[in-house]
């Protein structure tokens, strides 16, 4: 089969799951309370439940996570025979196991909010309308905002928007136009690349979330303001790239006569007023609970999003009176407990396996007697930058999930001394490795993700489609670290 006669990608509805989906939301909420009341027996439960999540949900597992929690269980073995206390190290990866998979579930938790959102139906359908000048900055930006909203749910949500929007009313498996085929492999990848650089800045991504934790002393206001900006950066990257890939193809389409007419698309106001409010709300109630509980943003993230979802759920049912519109809140967030989680146990056991075998993995290697042998204290600042983020898209090569290798790098910087840069940039550094390994590696989270919604493999999404940008992106990057650390 061709890419032209390949059918849009079709997700099923998941099935109940009457146990798993109960056990997922203690563990939030556990998680939850041992952010707010550190030391509390929330601390002890959450590493229980992390632990019992794999087993109880063990049917809906794929080869990935069978690798992923193998890896655990081997590096757990070589840590109790290798380590002098070894109790300690695994409780630490058992705890940052608890944290992330409780996040990917809580930033889930928006995603169920979405998918039944006109809103965010009429908001994707109108950025995958624009006419093609500006189409990939919109689609981009879109994904972009999508992403630091709703975070992994933006692919899968705005994916089936822009293959409706490109192949109309045609049947499932008809072929498509070489012109066809080029539109939707060109929002496709803006809708890759505009979510793999929300993990820089934004505090609902799972590598803003998890590096503050790893590494002491990052200032999370300068990282995020730094992370916007060099995102803009490679929003303009992202558009010159794509503009120069296809010119040739552009011009040739234009001495044709076969350009595509241009149509404006109506803005929907007021579905762009109903999202404003959402992030607004999300963002209100983050700052909130940070200061009342003297807690990191992305913790008060975390809170906010079960309450968000209620409030984006119960505003949906506005057509109803309120008995009834009552009454199907609760049953949609019943659908949520017995449906909307269990359907992200793949990704909360895969981030669950990432913080363990990173956090073991990086005290297992002599973090100084490896600084030495690579002569870290006399590296240039921004050659060390470079290479943090060239070693998370290297290990996206042979399967590494760049959050794996972000824990690994973010745990092995925190126990080195003399760093070449400050910790804030080296985070900065980790956090861009990730939305490199995004684009440019088949077996990143987002990438897998985009490949299931889409019916594109990795391969193609990854290496066939955004090798070169991918190379490109990382030269740029080696230019924003010499600036930031002041060769310039």
């Amino acid at each position: 089969m061709t890419d032209g006669e390949r059918p849009a990608a079709k997700e099923d509805a998941p099935p109940a799951a009457p146990v798993l989906g109960p056990l997922l939301l203690v563990l939030m909420g556990c998680e939850l309370l041992s952010l707010f009341v550190p030391g509390s027996f929330a601390e002890t439960a959450s590493k229980l439940l992390v632990l019992a999540m794999p087993l109880v949900g063990f049917a809906r597992l794929r080869l990935r996570e069978a690798y992923l929690l193998g890896l655990s269980l081997l590096l757990l073995l070589l840590a109790w025979y290798r380590l002098p206390e070894p109790g300690e190290t695994l409780l630490l990866g058992l705890e940052r196991a608890a944290f992330l998979s409780s996040f990917i579930l809580l930033m889930g938790l928006l995603r169920e909010g979405g998918i039944t959102s006109p809103a965010v139906r009429d908001c994707g359908a109108y950025i995958t309308r624009q006419p093609p000048q500006r189409r990939f900055l919109a689609v981009f930006l879109g994904s972009h905002f999508f992403s630091a909203l709703i975070n992994l749910g933006a692919l899968s949500l705005l994916a089936p928007i822009i293959q409706r929007g490109v192949r109309g009313e045609r049947p499932a498996g008809a072929p498509l136009d070489d012109i066809d085929l080029v539109r939707e492999r060109r929002q496709l990848t803006a809708l890759l690349r505009g979510f793999a650089w929300f993990l820089i800045w934004a505090p609902t991504a799972v590598t803003q979330a998890v590096l503050p934790t790893l590494i002491p002393g990052i200032e999370a206001g300068r990282l995020i303001v730094i992370g916007l900006i060099v995102a803009l950066i490679m929003l303009l990257v992202s558009w010159v790239e794509d503009m120069v890939h296809w010119w040739p193809l552009r011009r040739r389409l234009r001495r044709a006569g076969r350009l595509p007419e241009r149509r404006e698309a109506v803005l929907p106001r007021s579905a762009f007023g109903r999202l404003g409010w959402v992030s607004a709300l999300l963002c209100g109630l983050s700052l909130g609970f940070a200061a009342w509980g003297s807690v990191s943003l992305v913790s008060g993230v975390m809170l906010a999003a079960p309450l968000v979802l209620t409030v984006w759920v119960f505003a949906q049912q506005q057509q109803k009176p309120l008995s009834a519109r009552l009454g199907a809140t609760f049953s949609r967030l019943a659908g949520v407990t017995s449906r909307g989680l269990p359907s992200f146990i793949r990704e909360a056991v895969s981030l669950a396996a990432a913080g363990f075998i990173g956090t073991v993995a990086a005290r297992l290697v002599p973090a100084e007697q490896l600084a030495a042998a690579l002569s870290f204290a006399e590296m240039p600042a921004w050659l060390f930058l470079s290479g943090l983020s060239a070693f998370i898209w290297l290990g996206g090569q042979v399967a590494l999930s760049p959050i794996t290798t972000a824990v690994f790098l973010g745990s092995l910087v925190a126990e080195l001394e003399n760093l070449p840069a400050d910790v804030t940039l080296a985070a900065l550094a980790i956090a861009a490795g990730t939305a490199i390994c995004t684009t440019g590696a088949p077996f990143a989270s987002g990438t897998l993700m985009l490949s299931r919604a889409s019916g594109y493999s990795g391969i193609e999404l990854a290496w066939k489609w955004n090798l070169p940008y991918t190379l490109v992106t990382m030269a740029v990057l080696t230019l924003i670290y010499a600036a930031l650390t002041g060769i310039w």
